[in-house]
């Protein structure tokens, strides 16, 4: 079991040996981790290499990721609250209901442009990602750095500071923030393209369990 700053560390090197493809150095991982001298990067190497989440060898960048059960193959994803498929809902700070753990070949791209939601509600339970709907209590993964809105893709919206899962229409001043729902009750939110709403990221995997 690590501690959350070993933790950290491990996703800081499992991160940039992804992303690189190469580990970083000492000096590397002394910016990237904030630390004052390359002797507190070596305390958290020695702590993952006696966990066996790593070896190291004598060479340049020699940092090797596994463990006993095999590479390291999640990122750990935070979780920053709900999101209604509905009425917008407040969204939570970050990191109050913890990371879901996602395996790499999943996220595409920088982890840290990627956070998880749960789903409150049934104004999307039609609307289907990667073969799977957006049903009540479910987790949406989202990726914050794709805005660019079309009209089929579900994103995540925030109206006067409330979050809402929806699909996207614009004709001439009217914005609609539209459900796909089986329930008929559900109704687009109108909006004019003045009013505070903005496209946080789009919705691009769920999860049930």
């Amino acid at each position: 079991m690590l501690t959350e700053k070993q933790q950290h560390a491990l996703d800081v090197i499992t991160d940039f040996t992804s992303r690189y493809g190469k580990s970083p150095t000492i000096e590397e991982l002394k910016n990237l981790l904030h630390q004052k001298s390359k002797r507190g990067v070596t305390q958290y190497l020695e702590v993952l290499e006696k966990k066996w989440f790593l070896t190291r060898w004598e060479w340049y960048r020699s940092i090797r990721l596994g463990n006993s059960i095999g590479i390291q193959t999640t990122m750990n994803i935070p979780i920053l609250g709900y999101a209604n498929a509905g009425t917008p809902l407040a969204v939570a700070e970050a990191n109050d209901y913890g990371t879901l753990p996602i395996s790499k070949s999943i996220i595409s791209g920088n982890w840290e442009n990627h956070f998880v939601l749960r789903v409150s509600g049934t104004s999307m339970n039609q609307q289907t990602v990667n073969g799977k709907t957006i049903d009540n209590g479910s987790y949406v993964l989202i990726e914050k750095t794709q805005v660019s809105l079309n009209e089929s893709d579900a994103f995540l919206f925030e109206v006067d500071g409330g979050a809402t899962l929806k699909r996207y229409k614009k004709n001439a001043n009217q914005v609609y923030l539209i459900p796909n729902s089986s329930e008929e009750h559900h109704t687009p939110i109108i909006l004019s393209e003045y009013d505070n709403v903005r496209a946080s990221g789009k919705v691009i995997d769920v999860f049930s369990f």
